[in-house]
């Protein structure tokens, strides 16, 4: 019985190289798709289907939000894939759980071990690639407090309140603030983080630990 892979990868040649060198290796069903909501179609219908099933991913073409999307697949497994390694790929594969392979190397072996390895339901992180992993998850943790520590007081104090779960008008309530005002604010605290979504804030302020007590926010060991 072939097992399906759903492969997207921007660079057309190394996606037709990837699907010939697998289909030769073993019994696989391989589907190129040429861009993220083709790729999300595809594998919303073999989950509709009961169809255990990977997606390889350029690791680039993602963010938060769409890798999200693609491992509540009950059905699939994602793998991200680059060429070279990327250090936001990484970092996405880190958070999102999700397996991670570098063709930089071009060591056809790694790519048989991470699908094997996502068709149990296991995560793999090539080799060439976990101490990059690493010096980028250091680097990238003292880079995301940096630019928390740079927002106004008043700001971590609305990240910090948002991130435990209160809403507008709670957060407001204790800083004198109007709901339409936490609002405008937590828009602009998005963009000066250069991130996407609001989720996307409070997560990264659980991850290094801002909290807010009283009449003061400060930064904790995470």
């Amino acid at each position: 019985m072939s097992k399906i892979l759903l492969l997207l990868h921007q660079d057309k040649i190394i996606a037709q190289g990837l699907q010939a060198f697998l289909t030769s290796t073993s019994n696989y069903e391989v589907r190129l798709v040429n861009n993220y909501f083709q790729c999300l179609e595809s594998a919303n219908f073999l989950q509709k289907l009961g169809l255990a099933f990977v997606i390889i991913v350029e690791g680039q073409l993602l963010d938060t939000i769409k890798c999200g999307q693609l491992t509540q697949l009950d059905q699939a497994r994602l793998i991200l894939c680059d060429r070279p390694t990327q250090q936001n790929s990484l970092l996405l594969a880190l958070n999102c759980n999700s397996s991670y392979i570098s063709l930089e190397h071009n060591d056809p072996q790694n790519l048989i071990l991470v699908i094997s390895c996502a068709l149990i339901g296991g995560v793999f992180i090539c080799p060439q690639a976990k101490k990059k992993l690493n010096n980028c998850v250091f680097q990238s943790k003292l880079e995301q407090r940096q630019a928390v520590e740079s927002l106004a007081p008043i700001d971590r104090k609305i990240l910090a309140l948002a991130a435990q779960g209160h809403n507008y008008s709670s957060i407001g309530e204790q800083i004198n603030y109007s709901a339409l005002n936490i609002g405008y604010r937590l828009k602009n605290i998005v963009q000066k983080l250069n991130l996407q979504t609001k989720q996307e804030a409070i997560a990264l302020a659980t991850s290094i630990g801002l909290s807010f007590n009283s009449s003061e926010s400060e930064l904790q060991e995470a």
